[in-house]
């Protein structure tokens, strides 16, 4: 099921080259224009502890938890093992595709934002750029699952634990 969702989602790499590069582009760059984004609410004091949620959440997710189960699980990228993928970048981590390190960022900066405004716009944003990169063959629908899952957790267990000082 994971390597059938997969070739749908990248079955439409190579197809059209705006789509390709609008898919190169979600699935690489744009993680450093939704930190940006997310950076910039800083600037609404409302919105302070959201934005050290997201943060705070995405780093942690990303270096500790993603990197040790990345290790532990050892998963090689789809066009490592099938033959038929269409390859639109270049990973110079091999074996390590389970999670995904952007989606995990992509989601904690969106769940970090539940309750306000910001929260639908960054869903769709996180769900854009982890679709991209099954689309580039980078990772299965289970890495971004899985990521969308540790993201969600972490964000709720930093939620607990760093209270909303604005709420106390």
């Amino acid at each position: 099921m994971n390597e059938a969702i997969f070739h749908v989602i990248n079955n439409f790499a190579g197809q059209w080259q705006t789509l390709d590069l609008l898919g190169i582009f979600f699935a690489d760059k744009f993680l450093y224009v939704f930190v940006l984004i997310v950076i910039v609410l800083w600037f609404r004091k409302s919105l302070r502890y959201h934005v050290y949620l997201a943060l705070g959440s995405a780093l942690f997710s990303r270096v500790l938890i993603v990197e040790l189960i990345k290790k532990l699980v050892n998963q090689p990228r789809p066009y490592e093992i099938l033959a038929n993928t269409r390859q639109l970048i270049v990973d110079n981590e091999p074996n390590m595709s389970f999670p995904s390190g952007h989606t995990v960022i992509y989601f904690s900066l969106a769940f970090a934002f539940w309750g306000t405004e910001y929260f639908w716009p960054y869903i769709i944003m996180a769900t854009i750029g982890s679709l991209a990169r099954v689309f580039v063959g980078l990772h299965f629908p289970f890495d971004i699952g899985a990521s969308l899952i540790i993201a969600g957790v972490t964000v709720l267990v930093f939620k607990r634990l760093f209270k909303n000082p604005s709420l106390s």
